[in-house]
């Protein structure tokens, strides 16, 4: 069933990001960031997210267009793989529960940087100490 609440910039949610095709994330319930601004999430039924992956079982690198969220960042039982080069607009009735609210500004400033250099912008978000 799908979450009915407000949606907020930062905001974490098990998504249903099925079906995907090829190599897009894909699952019945994925965590995603919410990265759209809060004036867009209040006007429309759409969300803008990064998808994340579980980091525990994978033998796989996390690449410099990745951001590692330590255990309990996003979900309490895995350390994790924000993938900004997987950015997508979803409709709100993709979210099915909220997890919580990534607060840490470096881990958010790591996303927003990483995302602009994916889409070339040459822009960079302010790096918090």
């Amino acid at each position: 069933m799908a979450y009915a609440g407000p949606v907020h910039r930062w905001d974490v949610f098990w998504a249903d990001l099925e079906p995907g095709v090829g190599h897009e994330q894909k699952g019945a319930e994925r965590p995603v960031i919410v990265v759209s601004n809060d004036g867009f999430n209040r006007s429309f039924r759409m969300v803008t997210v990064v998808p994340a992956t579980k980091l525990e079982g994978k033998q796989r690198n996390v690449y410099g267009f990745e951001v590692l969220l330590p255990k309990g960042t996003l979900t309490p039982d895995h350390a994790s793989i924000a993938m900004p080069h997987q950015v997508r607009s979803i409709s709100s009735l993709r979210l099915l529960e909220k997890i919580g609210t990534l607060h840490d500004a470096r881990h958010q400033a790591a996303i927003e940087n990483r995302l602009l250099e994916h889409l070339g912008i040459a822009f960079e978000a302010e790096e918090v100490d």
